[in-house]
């Protein structure tokens, strides 16, 4: 199983001490890896609603799309191994994303140390894109400050991990939108048509709750549309197979 592969790959690289890894990464192989751990624990689950979806499917268009039809038997086999493959393929991909959405919901709740770091990064990486005379901004000004720095950040972060590249993606890139998000909602809310850099990321515990809260409720309305989608193939599937 491919989920089951990458978390041995790595434990592999946690216990391997002949492939080190970088001081800027190993928060995000460390975190990104429970979130490895996790979706193994969940995947099995997400795959069986999946697969139950394309059995569902798959017989329903069957019985009463490609049985009544009075096609020679090898076009009507050709046609039912394309719907077999094409439901198969379609139910994978949808119990994949599902479980990593969800996998991601339960292990950003783990990560406040992760966050933390992460806002220090993004700090230093505004901090070093200014000028050393430079003490305000305008706020039109630190928006864009603040994007380029945890655009900056996601990038490097990227580059320098060990994991698959799906994983830092998922985790990274989920993290990365909250961040900025928040520290946007930050200058917004911040008096003056001017800001400092350093009231931006001023109370860093404060910040790291925020992004928590709109991480969790990210990946929770995420994963509430997953399940909505599928639910509305499966319905208007049935509805179209009923009609037909």
């Amino acid at each position: 199983m491919f989920v089951v592969v990458v978390a041995d790959i790595v434990v592999a690289m946690k216990t391997n001490n002949s492939v080190p890894l970088s001081r800027d990464s190993s928060s995000l192989d460390k975190e990104a890896g429970g979130l490895v751990g996790i979706l193994q624990r969940v995947f099995l689950p997400h795959l069986a609603a999946g697969m139950g979806l394309f059995a569902v499917m798959a017989y329903a268009t069957y019985l009463f799309v490609l049985a009544p039809l009075h096609w020679p038997g090898f076009i009507k086999n050709a046609v039912i191994l394309f719907l077999l493959g094409g439901y198969g393929v379609t139910a994978f991909c949808y119990s994949f994303f599902a479980a990593c959405v969800y996998a991601l919901r339960l292990a950003c709740v783990t990560w406040e140390e992760f966050i933390e770091e992460t806002l220090d990064k993004v700090k230093d990486k505004a901090i070093s894109r200014l000028d050393n005379m430079q003490d305000s901004l305008a706020k039109d000004q630190a928006k864009v400050l603040v994007r380029g720095s945890v655009r900056e950040v996601y990038e490097n972060s990227r580059r320098s991990t060990t994991l698959p590249r799906w994983v830092a993606v998922i985790s990274l890139g989920a993290l990365m939108l909250a961040v900025r998000a928040v520290l946007t909602a930050r200058i917004v809310k911040l008096a003056g048509t001017t800001v400092k850099v350093s009231k931006i990321f001023a109370g860093k515990a404060t910040l790291a709750g925020a992004i928590f809260l709109n991480l969790r409720l990210f990946s929770t309305l995420l994963l509430g549309v997953v399940y909505l989608v599928g639910g509305i193939v499966l319905i208007c599937n049935v509805v179209f197979v009923l009609s037909w």
